[in-house]
């Protein structure tokens, strides 16, 4: 992200179409309310950043995702956006966690490596114990 820009600008600079009229709401609703949209990214948290990035990386024209342990060093507030967020996500989401509650919230799908096996599963997770 450059860090010359504010919060506010860094969304502007991506955000296409009529979600450009709802720029400050999703800025928002991943916790940049009031004067925080005029903040410089330079001086965000790692946190701050952390939401930033993926409120970016979801105002982009992707319709897959891919995310490695995305709510590493996040808090419980921020693991509930992002779960909010990626739950309206209109795409395909591949997701590695070892995070069950994030994983108990999201896929429709589960794939389950180890024991050089790998299962499918279609419902909530559930660990199968070796055979």
């Amino acid at each position: 992200m450059d860090e010359s820009l504010t919060v506010f600008q860094t969304i502007d600079q991506i955000a296409v179409g009529d979600i450009r009229t709802k720029i400050k709401d999703l800025l928002g609703a991943f916790m940049f309310g009031g004067d925080e949209i005029e903040k410089k990214v330079k001086i965000l948290s790692g946190g701050e950043r952390t939401r930033l990035a993926m409120l970016k990386l979801l105002l982009q024209p992707v319709n897959l995702l891919i995310l490695d342990e995305p709510t590493n060093h996040l808090d419980i507030k921020t693991k509930d956006i992002l779960k909010d967020a990626l739950k309206a996500f209109d795409g395909t989401l591949i997701l590695v966690s070892h995070d069950r509650d994030f994983l108990d919230a999201l896929p429709t799908k589960y794939f389950e490596f180890g024991n050089q096996r790998i299962r499918e599963h279609f419902e909530r997770y559930q660990r199968v114990p070796p055979e």
